[in-house]
Order: structure tokens, then sequence, then C-alpha cells
């Protein structure tokens, strides 16, 4: 999930000023945030943030410093519920369905992104890229066999 849901209480948090210093994004802008809405909590009255504050400022603030003007908050921001408390390095914005969309965990079906990889690369002829991943391979194969092999290595005596 994108979105910071349980309010948690950092070990050393920060202070909105700190965020905003860290982050680039000018005071005055913040207190504009929070007047105008776009912030849940308000940074001058809050003096350490949570989990979910920390996010908030980060996420709206990073859309102000790419230059989003209050027009664009509100029309890329409609789509969300608030809080705003999004990490933003979870999702992306695809401006082809106007939606936030939920970036694919790599960890998640490595298998299956493989072989769609290997099936893209058998659709465009690349031989050369084929090649490589079966000489990676077979070189990943070597190296378990040799570990195998020598029970030191494993860890066994």
């Amino acid at each position: 999930m994108a979105r910071v849901i349980p309010t948690q209480q950092l070990l050393f948090p920060f202070s909105p000023r700190a965020i905003c210093d860290e982050i680039g994004l000018n005071w005055w802008a913040a207190l504009k945030l929070w007047e105008e809405g776009w912030l849940s909590f308000s940074p001058e009255a809050t003096p350490r943030l949570d989990e979910r504050q920390e996010a908030e400022l980060r996420f709206v603030g990073s859309l102000v410093l790419a230059g989003c003007d209050r027009g664009m908050l509100a029309s890329l921001l409609s789509g969300l519920p608030k809080p705003y408390a999004y990490h933003g390095s979870r999702l992306y914005y695809d401006w082809a369905t106007r939606n936030w969309r939920l970036l694919p965990d790599p960890r998640a079906n490595r298998e299956a992104h493989f072989a769609d990889w290997l099936d893209a690369l058998v659709e465009e002829r690349d031989i050369g890229s084929l090649t490589g991943i079966v000489e990676l391979a077979h070189d990943a194969l070597a190296r378990l066999r040799v570990v195998s092999a020598q029970p030191e290595l494993r860890g066994q005596t």
C-alpha cells in the first residue's frame, strides 16, 4: 500500500520545518498548504511529526516543488482521499487515465515478470540479450556447483 495508515510515533521525529528544509519547500508554502486545506495539520502548531504527517508533508510538498499550483493540485489530488499521507515512491500518476496507481512490487511474481521479459525478447528477436541471459545463468549454476562441492563454503565443517 502506498498510504501511511497507522499513525506511529517516530523514534526521532522531525519538525515540519526540518522536513521543509530537507526537501527544499519554502516554510511559507507549507503554511499555505495548511491554510488551503491540502495538509490535515498545521505545520506551525505541530512541533513534531508522526509518520503519517511526515509522509503527507513530503508527498504534497513534493508536488508543489515539482511546480504544481493550486489548480494542478486540485486536479492531481482529486482522486485520492484525504489526508494525502502517501509514500511517493510507491505510486505514480497515470496521465492517460488521470488516476494514481500503485507501482508494482518488483519482488512479487519474479518468475512471471522474468517469463514476460523473455517472451518480449523472443518477440523482438533479441538474440544478444537472450544469449547473455543464458551465459549469466550458466555462470550462476557453475558457482552453485562449486559451493555445493565444497562443504566449507556452505558453512559446514
